[in-house]
């Protein structure tokens, strides 16, 4: 039962979903079947159960209970269901959007011909746009919608055309050079990871000509600067074009793509600092300072852990460790519960791992679990230098042929397979080496220098000098 598409939609459910979808199954305008209703009520009391059974007889005798089991009638259930669910939540992000909804409903007014209540319903949405700020690609696609069906009515019941079509071609162009824009950057940042063929954005050249052009929008403005930079990563007077207007970002977007404005900006801080210019470190923190006070870093108000991460790092390479471990503490709620004390520890062991509290590294680490691997690896990798650092020779000897397997069992690691394996093989020379004479360690010093990828090379040279 978990392998079917009904489990993973129900799974998709958030709890606090769950008494408005029992009461739309409930509805005889949705759903006149008893059997589908136990069965949504069996996959909720399972959802709260701690081990719970999701096994397709045990469900069938609980909607069933008088019946013998009859694996096609379930399945016949199963799907209903699946459908209703589905339908649900299509109807809970159409009803979310008043906007969205309003619009749906002038369509229908317009064709009955019932003109009074498309007037009023329009003058309603018009007021509701012009009050907003946000001026992004789905403002102006709702603008034209909104436009274009005003447009109709008029033609149709008025023969009077010319007021709206101004704002009706307007509303088109801005939505098709705001998205275009967002694509070409996109596209442009991917070619640069990848060799494959991508298509050009359509009329890209033309946009991009267009964009230059004096007074134009501040969200236009913005997004061009995102697309430039993501074309050009060295473009430093266009990051710096972009970093002056994102403090705007949030009036005029939406908080996912205020986000994704912000991140373009870190992600060329990133850049250079790899090339090792340090500045940017402390200008990609300020950036995720920004971000983090405008609250768009979360999605659905959740912070993904994997930026609770970045930042966590960032402000270790900037110096601040002292900041790390206060954002560390006042951000840990935003993360996602099943996630929360994982990435919590893992993070604070970074911190007493970067001021030489190795003791209570070595406890932090023990209490984190993860899946995934560059997290498995990097814990490795701590671990490495902690039983270094504390004496710890048959800990440290056991971990080192774990690591090397570990790594060999990894069929998708690319060249980081190469730089943990050389950690691994220096290592092993370190414990050979490190209190022998001068004239070895130099050897040894030099083998390092000379191996091109390597993980920690700075310890292992730290602790032969």
């Amino acid at each position: 039962m978990q392998h079917s598409f009904l489990f993973q939609v129900f799974q998709g459910v958030a709890p606090e979903e769950f008494a408005r979808l029992r009461k739309f199954l409930q509805s005889p305008a949705h759903n006149r079947r008893s059997d589908v209703v136990r069965l949504f009520d069996w996959l909720v009391v399972q959802r709260q159960q701690i081990s719970p059974v999701w096994d397709k007889k045990s469900a069938f005798f609980a909607v069933y209970p008088t019946e013998p089991y009859d694996a096609d009638q379930f399945n016949l259930s199963m799907r209903y269901l699946l459908d209703l669910i589905e339908h649900f939540l299509a109807y809970e992000e159409w009803r979310s959007d008043e906007r969205q909804y309003r619009l749906s409903l002038m369509r229908a007014l317009r064709r009955r011909e019932l003109g009074a209540h498309f007037e009023r319903n329009a003058q309603r949405l018009v007021q509701q746009q012009r009050a907003r700020t946000e001026r992004h690609a789905g403002y102006h696609l709702l603008e034209y919608q909104l436009q274009s069906e005003i447009f109709e009515y008029r033609v149709v019941s008025q023969r009077n055309w010319q007021d709206n079509l101004p704002a009706v071609v307007d509303a088109l162009g801005q939505f098709f050079v705001l998205e275009n824009l967002r694509w070409s950057g996109m596209i442009a940042a991917l070619r640069l990871r990848s060799d494959a063929e991508l298509p050009e954005a359509p009329l890209a050249e033309a946009v991009r000509r267009y964009a230059e052009q004096p007074e134009r929008p501040e969200s236009l403005v913005l997004q061009y600067y995102s697309a430039r930079i993501m074309a050009e990563p060295d473009n430093e007077a266009a990051f710096s074009a972009l970093c002056d207007l994102l403090p705007h970002s949030t009036e005029l977007f939406p908080p996912s793509q205020s986000r994704d404005l912000y991140m373009t900006a870190i992600n060329f801080c990133i850049r250079r600092q790899n090339k090792g210019e340090r500045d940017y470190t402390h200008r990609a923190l300020n950036l995720y300072r920004q971000a983090l006070e405008k609250g768009i870093l979360q999605e659905n108000g959740i912070l993904p852990k994997y930026t609770y991460h970045n930042i966590n790092a960032l402000a270790h390479l900037a110096g601040e460790g002292a900041w790390a471990e206060q954002f560390l503490e006042t951000a840990r709620e935003l993360l996602a519960p099943a996630v929360r004390d994982n990435a919590y520890h893992y993070n604070l062991a970074i911190c007493f791992f970067r001021k030489g509290d190795y003791s209570r590294t070595l406890d932090l680490l023990r209490s984190v679990e993860s899946n995934e691997i560059f997290v498995q690896i990097d814990i490795r990798r701590m671990l490495l230098r902690v039983y270094f650092e504390l004496g710890e020779w048959l800990a440290l000897d056991s971990l080192l042929t774990s690591f090397k397997a570990f790594l060999q069992r990894q069929k998708n690691l690319g060249y980081h397979r190469e730089i943990y394996l050389n950690l691994i093989k220096f290592t092993k020379k370190l414990l050979q080496h490190h209190q022998s004479n001068q004239a070895k360690r130099n050897a040894l010093i030099l083998k390092i220098k000379q191996t091109p990828q390597i993980a920690e090379r700075d310890w292992l040279l730290e602790k032969l000098l």
